[in-house]
């Protein structure tokens, strides 16, 4: 634990410093005139140039660029946002996480920000992912599977299926159906993602199971009809298993 927290304040004190207010200005000035191209690939590039002036109006701006403009801008924007040092990591943390929404039918933007996690901190990035799948929000989770599926890490497997299990016993509670009347079954309540009795709660597993059963198909290439048989070969393969290259 010393080790870390030594490593990490020789990281921050060998970080260089943020750029003064007026070099950031000239950044957005220039990126301002270059951002207009109707060219795909130029817009991408102005945004690389962009990143390497160090300072949060960069970081907000190369955010901003994460919900809206072409795929390929906004996994530029991603990508960059990766190389940021110092105390602006936390700010570049907070505007790739929050735009797994906006990207729910952009997977590929969702890896890249991911991946730009990563690349920051290792772990960080798969941290999140598995934070934003048990969201309430419908397209949040669903970045976040359409992600996983993508990835395709080990470490996805329990969290999705618990997710699932949720997400049906959620279902069945709303709709107070199942064997044991408005009791919440099928592997217990997970914390996180909703409450008992959530009226959206049906709608929520029958846009998201189906996805779980994909992403789960992805990693493992095993098949199952449902989340207890997804369950219970994976208490007995979880030990040795390792995702097919």
């Amino acid at each position: 634990m010393m080790a870390f927290v030594l490593a990490l304040s020789m990281l921050v004190q060998s970080d260089p410093a943020p750029a003064k207010d007026s070099t950031a200005n000239e950044a957005l000035d220039r990126f301002k005139k270059s951002y207009q191209s109707k060219d795909i690939a130029e817009r991408a590039a102005a945004a690389t140039e962009l990143a390497k002036t160090p300072h949060d109006k960069v970081v907000a701006k190369l955010g901003a660029l994460l919900l809206v403009d072409d795929m390929t801008v906004r996994i530029a924007a991603a990508k960059r946002l990766g190389g940021t040092q110092g105390d602006l990591r936390k700010k570049a943390v907070n505007v790739l996480s929050r735009a797994f929404p906006a990207n729910a039918e952009q997977p590929l933007v969702v890896v890249a920000c991911v991946e730009a996690m990563e690349t920051m901190q290792d772990g960080m990035g798969y941290a999140v992912l598995r934070a934003n799948l048990k969201s309430p929000d419908i397209q949040t989770s669903k970045a976040s599977i359409e992600a996983m599926n993508l990835i395709r890490d080990k470490s996805f497997v329990a969290p999705l299926i618990d997710w699932a299990r949720f997400l049906e016993a959620a279902s069945r509670e709303a709709t107070n159906v199942g064997p044991n009347g408005r009791t919440v079954t099928g592997g217990g309540m997970i914390p996180g993602g909703g409450s008992v009795g959530d009226p959206d709660a049906p709608r929520r597993a029958r846009v998201l199971v189906p996805l779980v059963h994909k992403a789960l198909e992805s990693i493992t290439k095993q098949n199952f009809k449902s989340m207890n048989e997804w369950a219970e070969w994976w208490r007995k393969n979880e030990a040795d298993f390792k995702p097919a290259k």
